[in-house]
């Protein structure tokens, strides 16, 4: 199961310097893959990368998700079997969506951490009315207000409240159920593209808990507690115990058996947003939950 972040928003917002920072600050010891969606002949951005990381993969002309979609998944493969990534890093174009990515994503086996969405607090105004980067807030469960240096307080809460208001606008939503995909967000405020470490704990806890006892594992600057089931649990009551943590809890992963389906499910919850899609075929240990919340300390 290949971890993967998906890294959204509109032109100039620093999608680029955030993915530099955040692999030097915080996945500097661990295999990252990124691969860089660009329109135009030169992948500017791709370059940059390139020069800081031992693998990029860029793909012009036009998106990962549509027409380049065959394209999208023999470069995944190759890189999965060439260089077999821990994180894979996904950076969209700033004119693309990032919903149609992440099925991309799961189709190929990956499992999508979190869908993150930059808006340039300094300049949001001038882009906010398109839809693109409307859709790019709303299918996403983690913004970042970037550029928060070059605003004061009071633009910096005006573009907040936009924000949230048009993610509640525009949030993704299940064509079939009508249930939105992500339940929440978590709303960062960051110059420089720097994000908070817990953006990126937890998401080893399923690798670190099923090759190691419980009381090896255990989580940096977090609490974390492990639920072990007997019995598998109803569908419905699962999906509902995930829905019902609250805002302290930001991630949880695990292995849990349901009557429903023969194989046991791989539970991957984080910000909000949930995804049982993936199984485990030979899985014979315990049912468990491994939930990662802020320390009250």
């Amino acid at each position: 199961m290949l971890s993967a972040f998906v890294i959204t928003g509109f032109l100039g917002s620093g999608k680029t310097t955030l993915l530099i920072n955040s692999v030097r600050e915080y996945l500097k010891n661990r295999r990252i893959a990124i691969i860089v969606n660009e329109f135009g002949e030169v992948g500017v951005d791709g370059k940059v990368l390139k020069n800081a990381y031992s693998q990029v993969l860029e793909l012009p002309e036009g998106c990962i998700c549509c027409t380049l979609h065959a394209e999208f998944e023999k470069a995944l493969w190759e890189i999965r079997q060439k260089y077999d990534p821990e994180v894979l890093l996904v950076e969209t174009s700033g004119a693309a969506e990032p919903f149609p990515v992440m099925l991309s994503l799961q189709s190929l086996g990956c499992t999508v951490e979190g869908v993150m969405c930059l808006i340039d607090a300094c300049n949001f105004e001038k882009y906010s009315h398109e839809p693109t980067a409307r859709h790019q807030i709303g299918s996403s469960n983690m913004l970042v207000l970037n550029k928060t240096d070059l605003v004061d307080e009071e633009k910096l809460k005006s573009t907040e409240q936009e924000v949230v208001r048009i993610w509640n606008s525009y949030k993704l939503k299940n064509l079939f159920t009508g249930e939105p995909v992500f339940r929440d967000f978590k709303l960062y405020k960051t110059s420089y593209g720097k994000l908070p470490a817990e953006v990126f704990e937890g998401i080893f806890a399923l690798k670190a808990k099923l090759e190691a006892s419980e009381e090896d594992y255990h989580q940096h600057h977090l609490e974390h507690q492990v639920l072990y089931f007997d019995q598998p649990l109803e569908y419905e009551k699962l999906v509902s115990l995930l829905e019902s943590f609250p805002k302290e809890v930001f991630r949880a992963k695990g292995v849990v058996r349901v009557k429903e389906v023969p194989q046991a499910l791989v539970v991957n919850y984080a910000f909000g947003g949930l995804d049982l899609s993936q199984t485990l075929p030979d899985y014979q240990g315990k049912s468990f939950l491994v939930v990662i919340k802020k320390s009250d300390n």
